[in-house]
């Protein structure tokens, strides 16, 4: 979503371009479920941290949510822990501080920064986003005509990662 100029005008047109996709993906205004997710070691230090720095984003994880974690086993890619995952209702006026803290994932030095995971979803439309950096974000839908809609509407903005796979599908589905 941005690709020029310093960190924070890399940051600001992403947070600029994922607000519109959102918004029109999960509706203007309305509320939306949060899925927070965090790799933790065995100690759990690391969730203060994220705590504050979601409180410093001004957001505070409501009283009712669902809190759950999966053990991970020493591997290549991670040490003995826990995913920490936990899913809430947000307001709407919430949306650009959570897009901030994930887009900032990447930049240590920028907060607030809860270097967590962070994905958006409205259900009763079927749709899940994972803004994931500075770069972009993922829609996924089951309904391919809201993603239709937003595959034209945002094209230009599209990664060259998978447009060839994009063009194909969504090509595919006017014939």
């Amino acid at each position: 979503m941005s690709k020029d100029g310093s960190s924070l005008t890399q940051i600001l047109t992403a947070l600029r371009k994922a607000t519109m996709i959102c918004e029109d993906a999960l509706g203007k205004g309305n509320p939306f479920l949060v899925h927070m997710q965090q790799f933790i070691f065995s100690s759990g230090f690391e969730l203060r941290d994220t705590i504050r720095e979601l409180r410093l984003a001004g957001i505070e994880i409501p009283k009712i949510r669902d809190v759950w974690y999966e053990e991970v086993y020493e591997s290549d890619e991670y040490e003995d822990g826990f995913w920490i995952n936990c899913v809430f209702e947000m307001q709407a006026f919430c949306m650009e501080n959570l897009l901030w803290c994930a887009l900032v994932t990447d930049f240590p030095s920028f907060h607030p920064n809860p270097h967590c995971l962070i994905y958006l979803v409205n259900p009763e439309k079927s749709i899940l986003i994972h803004p994931y950096d500075d770069r972009g974000l993922d829609v996924i839908c089951r309904n391919s005509m809201e993603l239709t809609i937003l595959y034209e509407k945002y094209n230009a903005w599209l990664l060259d990662y998978d447009k060839e796979v994009m063009v194909q599908t969504f090509e595919q589905n006017k014939s």
